[in-house]
């Protein structure tokens, strides 16, 4: 199971404390993405723990966070004009290239899992994916393979697709699938879910986004820096293979 970098109560020993005229709020935009970020029903909050682990790194850096979470297109378009400051993100996402400035250590690490449904009655070509992501190049390469790719605009929708049968794969990342799993009621549902085959294709680290745009670029580098530099004299890593 990739277990998530919870490095704060060690590194935070290395943060340095600004000065209270120094305090500045951010926007934290990440993808709807379980465990990392999904909107919680009862008070409509974006919460999780991509949201939780980032507000303990930098308050000792007296920098406050609001929290947004939305459709990864959007996301996307937040960080291109800086309206969101700071996300989650792997290094090859094709939307975001040349707009933020990535950490040099990982957040987390995420398993990339191809989905195939047990029954082969039914089966097709089509593959239930997310707009707007390239997996990694997985999409090109299964694209090559003769896949037709059916898009939606979160990772819920792409895994209702494969459980209503409508497409015979899905590729996704095996946290939100997981998460999908817990909260499905529909015991048909869960029946091809659980019992689909499942094949690991990457697993890819993925890192602190900070826009090029925002306001707050410049400061947000450095603090990170200071993070990265604990991490690394700690002789911290991802432990995410194991």
């Amino acid at each position: 199971m990739v277990k998530n970098i919870i490095l704060v109560t060690v590194m935070l020993l290395f943060t340095k404390q600004l000065s209270a005229e120094d305090e500045l709020t951010i926007n934290v935009g990440v993808a709807v993405f379980k465990p990392y970020s999904s909107i919680d029903p009862n008070t409509g909050q974006c919460v999780g723990r991509g949201f939780d682990v980032t507000r303990q790194l930098l308050e000792r850096y007296n920098i406050k966070i609001k929290t947004s979470c939305a459709a990864p297109a959007r996301i996307y378009r937040s960080l291109s004009s800086g309206t969101v400051d700071l996300s989650l993100n792997i290094k090859s996402t094709l939307a975001v290239q040349d707009k933020v400035t990535f950490t040099t250590i990982p957040f987390d690490a995420l398993i990339l899992n191809f989905y195939t449904n047990a029954d082969k009655s039914n089966g097709n070509n089509k593959i239930a994916s997310i707009r707007g992501y390239d997996y990694n190049g997985s999409r090109d390469r299964l694209i090559q393979q003769g896949f037709e790719f059916v898009d939606v605009s979160n990772v819920e929708d792409a895994i209702r697709l494969f459980a209503n049968k409508r497409t015979h794969y899905l590729l996704s990342y095996a946290g939100p699938f997981k998460g999908y799993i817990e909260n499905e009621k529909s015991q048909q549902k869960l029946l091809i879910l659980t019992n689909a085959i499942t094949e690991l294709l990457l697993t890819i680290p993925t890192h602190f986004a900070i826009s090029k745009a925002s306001p707050h670029h410049d400061a947000l580098v450095n603090v990170f820096k200071e993070l990265d530099k604990a991490a690394i004299e700690q002789k911290y890593h991802v432990d995410a293979f194991k």
